[in-house]
C-alpha cells in the first residue's frame, strides 16, 4: 500500500523534476494556468469584493495549532507550525577574507532554498532572513527551526558570492558553521556587437547561475544573479565571479533581439572571455481571445520561445492589452513558440510561429469553475469565513485523497459561497477548513472540460477528538510535549515531508502541546485512521499508530510513555588527521520505528547526536562542503565512511570517530 503510494508521488516528483529542468522550452501541460491560489474577502451585504482583483498567493501547509503551542522568532521557507513541532536551535558562524581577516558588513542570508536544495515547487524566498556581520565578522540567527538542508549564503562588495550548503540546526543547539572564507574570484568579459560589426553600447547582460533565471522573467539576486552594461566599444566585465561553476547570461538592447547563451563554463584561476552578435529586433503581434465567449482577454502572458536549436537561444514575454492584443518586439528574426498564460484559463501553446507574424490569433479556453456554498451541518447556517481546496481520490488506495496543488483558497463571505478554479477535468471533492469544524469534503463530483460545476454543498461537522496524557521518565506526567496527528500512512522521512500539503491522506494535520499533567486533547478531527508524533526535547520521539477518529467521539488514547533514548557521539577528522569543523553526520534506520538523525560538527570536529529511538541504523560521515565542491566526494565519502550500529534506551555510544580520505 505505501509502496503504491510513494510510486505514484513519485512519478509526480520527477515530472516535477522534468520541467523545471527544461524550462527554457517549456511544454504546456493540460489546464496549466499558473497559480490557481487567491483570496476573497467579500461581504454579501454590499456585494463588494476586497481588493482590486481577488487573486493574491495564500500561504501555509494546512496545519492547525491547538492549544498551547507558542512562536519561534524565525520560521523559514514553510511553516512556523512544523517548526514548533520540531524546536529551534541557534545558528552561528563568521565571515573572513582569503587572508582570514574579519569582514564587518557582510549580507549573510539563511534559506532553505539554496542552489543545490532539491524542491518541489519553485523556490519562495519571502521567508529567508538575513542579517550583517558584526565588526568581527561575526553572525548569529537565534530560534532558527530545526533542519537538516539549509543553505547560507554570504555577499559582499569587492568578493564573490559564497554559498555554504547542507548546513544543519539541531533542537537546542548551537551550531558553529567554519569560517566563510570569501574570495576575489575571476572575471567574465567580452563585447557585444550586431551583425553589422557594430558596437553595441548600454546593452543589459544579466549573469546567472540558475537555469530558473533564463526564462522569461527577471533576474533575481536570490541566486547571485548580477547585471553589467556594456560601454561605448561594447565591452562589458563581470569581476569576482565564482569559480568552477557554469553560468547563462541574457544580453538585450534596445532595437535588438534578446538571446541567452547556457552553459558558460567558469574555470580556476582562470578569466573567460564570451562575445556576442545582436540581430535588429523583429516583431510577433497577435490578439488573445476568450473561446467561449470571443472577448480580448487583457492581462494575458505570452511568453516566446525560440526553437532553433543554437547556443544562444531566446526568450521573451509580453502582456495583453485591455483590449487582447499583444506585441513581442525584442525578438531575433526565426521561429518561436508561443505560450499563453492567465490564472483563469487553460495554458495554451502555439509551437511554431515566425518571427513579422502580426495577426498571431490565440483562443484560450477558460478553466472550469466549482461553485458551491459552505454550511454548518447541525444548524444549516453558512459558514462566513473559511478555505476550500480542491481533493482528488487516489487510485487503488481504500478512499485516500489528495490535496490538488494551488487550488487552495480562502473566503470571507456571509452567505458562505466559494469560488474554485479546476486544473482540468476529472472527478474532485472540496474540502472545506473553518476554526471550530473538522475538515470536511463535500461528495465527489465529476467536472467536464470547460464546463462550469455549481450547487457544491460542503455541510461541515465538528468532527471527532483524541485525548491522553504524555508520560515522561519514571512514568510521571510530562509537560511541554509537542503532540501531531497524522494519517497513518504518514512515514517520517524527507520524502513525504516533501510531498508538502500535497500528501496523500485523509486526516487533519493538528498540534497541541501537553499540560502539567501532561494530558493533551485534540479535537475537530476529520474522521479517519490516525497516528501519534509525539516530541519533546529531552525525549526520543514516539508514533502512536492506529488511532480511529470517528465523528462527534473521543477516542481515548493509552499513556503515552515516552523514552530517553540513546547519545551517540565522536568526532570527524580530515584526511591529515586534524578535526573538521562543519562535517555532516547522518543517522538512517534500518530497523522498524527508528527516525533518521542528522548532525554537524563543532570547531573542535565533534558531534553528537541525542534521543534517538532504539534500533538498528546506518551512520556516516563526510566532509564540509562548500559551494562548487564535487558531488562526487560526498558519495565517496559515505561509501568509504557508512557503518551499521545498534542502540539501546538510555545508552551512551561515545567514541564513534570517523576518518575521511582523499583515496
Amino acid at each position: 500500500m505505501k509502496f503504491l503510494i510513494a510510486l505514484i508521488a513519485l512519478v509526480v516528483l520527477a515530472a516535477g523534476l522534468f520541467f523545471a529542468v527544461f524550462a527554457v522550452e517549456p511544454a504546456v501541460e493540460p489546464g496549466g494556468g499558473g497559480s490557481l491560489e487567491y483570496v476573497v474577502e467579500k461581504d454579501s451585504a454590499s456585494d463588494s469584493d476586497v481588493g482590486s482583483s481577488g487573486l493574491v498567493n495564500v500561504g501555509g501547509s494546512g496545519g492547525r495549532e491547538i492549544g498551547n503551542v507558542g512562536t519561534v522568532s524565525a520560521v523559514l521557507a514553510g511553516d512556523g507550525l512544523a517548526a514548533v513541532a520540531l524546536g529551534t536551535g541557534i545558528l552561528r558562524g563568521a565571515v573572513v577574507d582569503p587572508d582570514g581577516t574579519p569582514l564587518g558588513g557582510a549580507e549573510i542570508t539563511l534559506t532553505r532554498f539554496g542552489s543545490e536544495s532539491f524542491f518541489l515547487a519553485d523556490p519562495d524566498p519571502s521567508n529567508d532572513i538575513k542579517t550583517l556581520t558584526g565588526a568581527d565578522g561575526k553572525f548569529e540567527f537565534d530560534g532558527v527551526p530545526v533542519f537538516g538542508d539549509y543553505a547560507l549564503i554570504a555577499t559582499m562588495e569587492s568578493f564573490t558570492r559564497t554559498e555554504v550548503p547542507s548546513i544543519i540546526v539541531q533542537d537546542g543547539k548551537v551550531t558553529e558553521v567554519p569560517p566563510i572564507q570569501l574570495g576575489t574570484g575571476v572575471t567574465i568579459r567580452g563585447r557585444v556587437t550586431d551583425s553589422g560589426g557594430n558596437f553595441v553600447a548600454g546593452a543589459k547582460l544579466v549573469l546567472s547561475q540558475s537555469v530558473f533565471n533564463v526564462r522569461v522573467v527577471d533576474a533575481s539576486t536570490r541566486d547571485g544573479a548580477v547585471e553589467v552594461a556594456s560601454n561605448e566599444e561594447g565591452l562589458f566585465s563581470f569581476n569576482n565571479v565564482a569559480q568552477g561553476a557554469n553560468y547563462s547570461m541574457r544580453v538585450s538592447a534596445e532595437g535588438y533581439g534578446s538571446i541567452i547563451k547556457l552553459g558558460i563554463p567558469v574555470l580556476k584561476d582562470e578569466d573567460t572571455e564570451v562575445d556576442f552578435v545582436l540581430e535588429v529586433a523583429s516583431l510577433i503581434a497577435g490578439m488573445v481571445l476568450a473561446a467561449d465567449t470571443g472577448e480580448p482577454i487583457p492581462g494575458v502572458t505570452i511568453e516566446a520561445y525560440s526553437v532553433n536549436n543554437t547556443e544562444a537561444r531566446s526568450a521573451t514575454s509580453a502582456t495583453t492589452t485591455e483590449s487582447g492584443d499583444f506585441e513581442i518586439a525584442d525578438i531575433n528574426p526565426g521561429p518561436y513558440q508561443l505560450v499563453a498564460r492567465h490564472p483563469r484559463y487553460k495554458a495554451e501553446a502555439r509551437t511554431r510561429v515566425d518571427s513579422g507574424e502580426m495577426d498571431v490569433s490565440i483562443t484560450l479556453q477558460p478553466l472550469p469553475v466549482v461553485t458551491g456554498q459552505v454550511v454548518d451541518l447541525s444548524s444549516g447556517k453558512a459558514v462566513n469565513n473559511f478555505e476550500v481546496q480542491l481533493r482528488q481520490s487516489i487510485a487503488n488506495s481504500q478512499g485516500l485523497s489528495s490535496a490538488v496543488a494551488g487550488t487552495r483558497a480562502r473566503f470571507k463571505d456571509t452567505g458562505g459561497q466559494f469560488e474554485i478554479l479546476v486544473p482540468k477535468a476529472g472527478e474532485y471533492m472540496v474540502e472545506a477548513i473553518a476554526s471550530g469544524f473538522a475538515e470536511t469534503n463535500s461528495e465527489p463530483f465529476q467536472v467536464q472540460p470547460s464546463t462550469n460545476m455549481s450547487g457544491v454543498i460542503v455541510r461541515m461537522t465538528r468532527g471527532g477528538a483524541i485525548i491522553g496524557k504524555v508520560l515522561g521518565e519514571g512514568g510521571q506526567p510530562l509537560q511541554g510535549a509537542v503532540i501531531e496527528t497524522r494519517d497513518k500512512e504518514w512515514s517520517d522521512d524527507l520524502f513525504w515531508q516533501s510531498l508538502g500539503a500535497q500528501a496523500p491522506g485523509n486526516a487533519t494535520e493538528a498540534t497541541a502541546k501537553s499540560g502539567a499533567d501532561g494530558s493533551f486533547r485534540i479535537a475537530a478531527l476529520t474522521p479517519a485512521n490516525y497516528q501519534l508524533v509525539v516530541r519533546h526535547r529531552d525525549y526520543a520521539v514516539k508514533y502512536v499508530k492506529d488511532l480511529i477518529v470517528t465523528e462527534g467521539q473521543e477516542f481515548n488514547a493509552p499513556s503515552i510513555q515516552l523514552a530517553k533514548g540513546a547519545v551517540v557521539s565522536g568526532m570527524v577528522l580530515d584526511p591529515g588527521g586534524s578535526p573538521m569543523a562543519g562535517a555532516i553526520v547522518k543517522m538512517y534506520p534500518t530497523s522498524a520505528g527508528g527516525s533518521q538523525h542528522s548532525a554537524s560538527t563543532d570547531p573542535q570536529g565533534g558531534f553528537s547526536v541525542k534521543n534517538i529511538r532504539a534500533g538498528s541504523y546506518k551512520i556516516h560521515a563526510t566532509r564540509a562542503r562548500k559551494g562548487g565542491d564535487s558531488p562526487f566526494q560526498e558519495n565517496s565519502d559515505l561509501k568509504r565512511t557508512q557503518r551499521t550500529i545498534t542502540v539501546q534506551d538510555g545508552q551512551i555510544l561515545s567514541g564513534m570517530d570517523f576518518k575521511l580520505s582523499d583515496r
